[in-house]
């Protein structure tokens, strides 16, 4: 991370930090995708995401965000407001903004302030960043920054459906490192590397819960707490990769395709495929179902 060396500032923030305010700006570049156009995103689940070249008069000001954020500094000079007070945002230091809460930030200086930031679609009721209060922490984005590039440099290019998911799977486990350190439980990932190994087995709840060696509502507590989805929907995704790789990596039929990622029924298989990538798995083959809407 670059360092910034203007000195820190901290004073009360005035009535303007407190009215709700989305100023952009003439010179300010954003590079942002979202999950109307991007559905892979939704995976996460991100609502938004990218990376900004921002110039004063950029200022954002929410009294009750509806969405959990991270924004990462990356350079030049920003501001946020953090229990009533301004301050100074500092390259390297990471703002965590839960739901519900009131943010503000703006840029400040001559040169462009850079940042990287994804927006959750959660809610008050299931929030990804559990807190009263919006955080500044100085912490190592390094991996966020970069698979957070990989994956607007993918949707830029072939926006190929098993890559961006892959990689916003990525991005969410770097996120909520980054803002928790929260390892995920060594027992889930040895579980999840056995299902993947054997991914025709009919797996079912029980079956994994013995696997792993805890009950079936542990292990449903732990994959919402480090994937924020159930023990079915983790598999049908793993299924779902696969069957993507598979598609474009090898000619069998799809068919056997299904049958290998655990689909007994051609129909069930090609309703689920359809429902995670948006086309049919032959068309999926054929034609990168993304790239055309560029």
């Amino acid at each position: 991370m670059l360092k910034d060396y203007h000195p820190v500032l901290h004073m009360k923030a005035s009535a303007k930090y407190f009215s709700e305010t989305h100023m952009i700006g003439p010179d300010c570049r954003q590079h942002m995708l979202d999950c109307e156009h991007f559905p892979a995103l939704s995976a996460a689940p991100f609502i938004w995401l990218g990376y900004s070249e921002l110039h004063p008069p950029y200022r954002m000001v929410r009294n009750a965000s509806v969405h959990s954020h991270i924004v990462v500094s990356l350079s030049g000079r920003g501001r946020t407001v953090v229990d009533g007070e301004l301050v100074d945002w500092q390259p390297g230091q990471v703002l965590f903004g839960p739901v519900g809460v009131h943010h503000a930030f703006e840029a400040v200086g001559a040169e462009p302030w850079c940042i990287a930031w994804v927006f959750y679609d959660d809610d008050v009721h299931s929030p990804v960043l559990r807190g009263r209060r919006a955080e500044l922490v100085t912490a190592d984005g390094a991996d966020f920054v970069c698979v957070l590039r990989m994956l607007l440099r993918e949707s830029a290019g072939a926006a190929d459906p098993a890559m961006m998911a892959t990689t916003v799977a990525l991005l969410d486990a770097c996120v909520r490192r980054l803002a928790c350190g929260d390892a995920v439980d060594a027992r889930i990932q040895r579980l999840w590397a056995a299902v993947e190994a054997d991914l025709a087995r009919p797996w079912g709840l029980p079956d994994m819960a013995r696997l792993a060696c805890m009950s079936e509502e542990h292990l449903r507590r732990l994959c919402r707490r480090h994937y924020q989805h159930s023990p079915a929907s983790h598999l049908a995704y793993l299924r779902m990769r696969r069957a993507a790789t598979m598609l474009r990596a090898t000619p069998e039929l799809v068919d056997e395709i299904a049958r290998r990622v655990g689909y007994a029924s051609m129909y069930s298989f090609s309703v689920a495929f359809r429902r995670w990538s948006g086309v049919p798995p032959t068309v999926f083959r054929a034609h990168p179902p993304f790239s055309e809407r560029l």
